[in-house]
């Protein structure tokens, strides 16, 4: 791979020495060359001091089935292309919450190299092995890491994306280099209203989310809302990928069985923030 590789970024989890990749393993060069073993899905585990969590099997697989359909792809679209504007060409992208990789493949492919970082196992496993298909796996990397103690040097980012995940302004700040930018998605007001609607008695529109970063400079904010019509097969499984998933009753979420499609209206607000110095 030509450009900025893994190598380049990566530091190790546990003494924070640089790290080599040798066969199937990153070794880091430190006195005690702590070793991580790549996953035979294609990812690698950095997570040293964290359970596992996020997204269960079965939240990962419906969200990749989902996903996959396209309903977000003006997300996706609108993601990627913020990169390509506000970043320089190439360079270093991290996905801080990556999933199962969707929009890291999309954002990633105008970089030399992106990290993708999860505490789902699940999710890195589907991510890891689309990466292979995609004939990615050599600019993309996966690793189980959480987003507040990410296993990449001081200043070596040209843009972190964070969709649908904590902000953890001052990891982010940390890998930023100078001049760049931190891309963020989150559910606007309206998102998912007609499912809700069908789930609880009262629709409570979503609040503004409180984490944007506060030394960062905010350089864009815009709405992007559509209406989608989505099948009737991909209605449950995103119903599953969503935190409604886990606080509604058997009774309510039995509905979406039943239903023959559904009109949904998808509104995200994505911000655009500069490290100026």
């Amino acid at each position: 791979m030509d450009g900025t590789s893994a190598c380049d970024c990566l530091r190790c989890p546990l003494c924070g020495a640089p790290m080599e990749k040798v066969g199937g393993s990153y070794l880091c060069t430190g006195a005690r060359r702590h070793t991580y073993d790549l996953a035979r899905a294609g990812y690698v585990n950095l997570n040293t001091h964290l359970p596992s969590s996020g997204d269960t099997a079965e939240m990962a697989a419906a969200r990749q089935a989902f996903l996959r359909k396209g309903y977000y792809a003006p997300l996706a679209d609108a993601l990627s292309g913020a990169a390509k504007a506000f970043a320089p060409a190439h360079g270093v992208l991290a996905d801080a919450g990556c999933g199962e990789g969707y929009y890291t493949e999309r954002s990633g492919a105008s970089f030399d190299f992106t990290l993708g970082a999860d505490l789902s196992k699940y999710a890195l496993a589907l991510a890891g092995k689309s990466a292979k298909r995609m004939g990615l796996a050599e600019r993309i990397l996966y690793t189980a890491a959480s987003v507040y103690a990410l296993p990449l040097a001081d200043g070596v980012c040209d843009c972190v994306q964070s969709v649908f995940a904590p902000i953890a302004e001052d990891e982010f700040s940390r890998i930023l280099k100078r001049g760049g930018v931190l891309v963020t998605a989150a559910a606007g007001r309206d998102h998912l209203t007609e499912l809700k609607a069908l789930l609880y008695d009262t629709v409570i529109p979503n609040e503004e989310r409180k984490d944007y970063p506060a030394a960062l400079t905010q350089v864009e904010a815009h709405r992007l809302c559509y209406t989608a019509e989505i099948a009737k097969d991909d209605i449950y499984p995103l119903f599953t990928m969503t935190p409604y998933y886990y606080r509604t009753k058997k009774e309510r979420a039995a509905r979406l069985q039943e239903l023959s499609g559904l009109s949904l209206t998808l509104d995200f607000e994505i911000r655009i923030f500069k490290k100026d110095c």
